[in-house]
C-alpha cells in the first residue's frame, strides 16, 4: 500500500476507501491505516491490507483451507 503498487480492477468502492485512509505510524513504530482526518469509512481498504497480509505473510508454507479437509457446512 505504501509503495502505490497494489494493482486491482478499479473497484469504485476501494479506490473510495483508500482515497479516505492515511497513514500513521505509532510509537512501536508500526504502520496502519487511520481516517484520523476523515468521517468516510476506510472499511474495503483495511479488508484487502489484512488479506495481502495473511496472504504474503507465510508464501509457500503449504497451507490447507478447512474446507479441503471437511467441505463446506450447510444449515
Amino acid at each position: 500500500m505504501l509503495s502505490r503498487r497494489i494493482k486491482h480492477d478499479g473497484n469504485p468502492v476501494l479506490r473510495w476507501c483508500v482515497s479516505n485512509m492515511v497513514v500513521r505510524q505509532d510509537e512501536a513504530g508500526n504502520v496502519k491505516p487511520d481516517k484520523r482526518r476523515s468521517v468516510e469509512k476506510i472499511d474495503a481498504a483495511v479488508a484487502a491490507i489484512m488479506a495481502l497480509s495473511g496472504a504474503l505473510a507465510k508464501p509457500g508454507q503449504g497451507f490447507r483451507s478447512v474446507y479441503e479437509d471437511r467441505g463446506i457446512l450447510w444449515i
